[in-house]
């Protein structure tokens, strides 16, 4: 999407974007700004909607995942300007975990079975779905085409997922319970445990729910992700058909991330979960920097899940969050606020791979 009338995706004139732009776009921060940044609301879900993860279409639209309360996946407007469309609702399954897009607005998602009573999933209930969004008009009334790709009946629970080859077709997915990476041709539906025997991909014994590996991200050859049951932020070289090329090593500890983003000089910014906030990892030093949110605040971004950067010139400097309203409301039915997309504007370039 471009300052161009080609903007008529979103049903509004050349003339009035121009001039909503400014509010709906505060100018990016210049560094260094003083912390924490201010972060703008994009969209509050209803309470006990819990907003997973996140990707950007290319005419940047926000695709969400929802675990909770229904399978879903929903198209969000940036500019807050018309509401939340469903696209999806995955019959079969609880939720939605991780997103990727492999060729233009062609998506796969992760679905499964999640239980917030027990706080953990049921084990080979995890598979992948195609989204191809490209059909999808809902002015029109046109769906989005949906079909199955593959089950993984011998996984333990999959979560985030990520592009691996473009050209072959190829994604990798976390098995958050096992501590594992799945490869999956999104176009033969074959499937491959290609990463298995690595301590820093491993969940913590007896935690609930077991999540070692979690958030993944390719970038120039190297696998980039969490271990949300020993807070550390990881990265493992990989071979180009995604097994690993040697041991995984540590890049920050005591970061209790889910998922994360990359931007284009390879620094994570990554949504500490527990704690309410975002934080910026550097790598590869580790230095690790707070940017948004508090433990104390459990209103501005109460849970988040998961980032990713804006794609076009009106916002490929900001970083997108979305967050589920705090997991304590999910045990106590007692909830704050709702799930939440927000907006941070930051100043620097997001990657895609």
């Amino acid at each position: 999407m471009h300052l161009s009338c080609s903007l008529a995706i979103l049903h509004l004139s050349c003339s009035t974007l121009t001039h909503a732009l400014p509010s709906l776009f505060p100018k990016p921060v210049s560094p260094p700004h003083p912390l924490p940044l201010p972060v703008y609301v994009v969209h509050d879900f209803a309470k006990g909607t819990f907003v997973e993860n996140i990707a950007l279409r290319r005419n940047d639209q926000i695709l969400v995942t929802l675990l909770a309360p229904s399978p879903d996946l929903y198209q969000v407007d940036p500019l807050s300007i018309h509401p939340p469309i469903l696209i999806h609702t995955f019959a079969g399954y609880t939720g939605v975990l991780g997103i990727v897009e492999v060729d233009p607005d062609v998506f796969y998602v992760v679905v499964g079975n999640f239980s917030f009573e027990t706080a953990d999933f049921t084990p080979g209930a995890s598979s992948v779905f195609e989204v191809d969004i490209r059909p999808f008009n809902p002015w029109k009334k046109a769906p989005a085409a949906i079909r199955k790709v593959a089950d993984f009946p011998a996984s333990t629970f999959l979560n985030g997922a990520t592009l691996l080859s473009r050209e072959r077709g190829e994604i990798l997915v976390a098995d958050s319970g096992a501590g594992a990476v799945w490869k999956l041709n999104v176009r033969t539906g074959a499937t491959t445990k290609i990463i298995a025997d690595d301590p820093l991909l491993k969940p913590k014994l007896g935690s609930k729910p077991t999540s070692g590996i979690n958030g993944v991200h390719i970038r120039n050859g190297v696998l980039y992700f969490t271990n949300s049951d020993f807070a550390t932020l990881n990265q493992i070289p990989l071979n180009a058909d995604g097994s690993a090329a040697g041991p995984a090593s540590t890049i920050a500890s005591g970061v209790a991330g889910d998922d994360f983003a990359l931007d284009a000089k390879g620094k994570a910014y990554v949504a500490l979960n527990g704690a309410n906030e975002v934080a910026k990892v550097d790598v590869p030093s580790g230095k690790v920097t707070v940017l948004a949110g508090s433990p104390q605040d459990q209103v501005t971004i109460a849970g988040p899940a998961s980032a990713a950067f804006g794609r076009t010139l009106l916002d490929k400097k900001s970083l997108y969050i979305v967050s589920d309203g705090g997991l304590q409301g999910y045990i106590t039915g007692n909830f704050t606020v709702g799930g939440r997309v927000s907006r941070i504007d930051l100043g620097l370039n997001g990657y895609y791979g």
